[in-house]
């Protein structure tokens, strides 16, 4: 019963959506850096030399951020549901941010809106917890995981309906 009990109904693991793996960040870098390197020398050459400082800073500060949207694209959500509960794992790298878990048999599962109309995620909310996952994702990719949960939920809740 107990192994019966651990097998998962349902597993998703939900990741935002990144264009640049590793290499290709690296590439972005160099090619901003040669293309910086390339202005300021430019203006060195002008004689407008403070312009070189600021040209530094400028892409010191979009570099930084490049690899900061890259190291937050490595955040995953797994949501599980077995036997027993709905488990979410929130994931920041390889190491575990935080886990939850929910019982199934109450979980409501909608999808919200922020104050502006865009989406804000899939609430999950049950015996007055709430947790909101898949935020970064968009609209029809929210709508499509809410509507599989409902249906695996609907299901674990109902196991011998499908038999009648």
């Amino acid at each position: 019963m107990s192994r019966e009990a651990d097998r998962p109904v349902f597993a998703a693991t939900l990741r935002p959506q990144r264009s640049l793996d590793r290499s290709g960040l690296w590439v972005a870098a160099g090619v901003l850096g040669a293309a910086g390197t390339a202005i300021a020398v430019l203006f060195l050459a002008l004689g407008a030399w403070p312009v070189v400082g600021f040209i530094g800073v400028e892409l010191a500060l979009v570099i930084a951020v490049l690899l900061l949207h890259h190291r937050l694209g490595r955040t995953s959500e797994e949501v599980v549901l077995d036997g027993r509960a709905l488990t979410v794992t929130r994931r920041r790298g390889r190491r575990m941010v935080t886990r939850w878990e929910f019982p199934p048999g109450w979980l409501r599962v909608t999808v919200v809106d922020d104050e502006h109309g865009r989406p804000a995620g899939v609430l999950l909310a049950s015996h007055g917890r709430r947790l909101a996952v898949g935020r970064f994702l968009s609209a029809e990719e929210q709508a499509a995981f809410a509507a599989a949960l409902r249906a695996a939920l609907a299901a674990w809740r109902a196991p011998y309906g499908a038999a009648c």
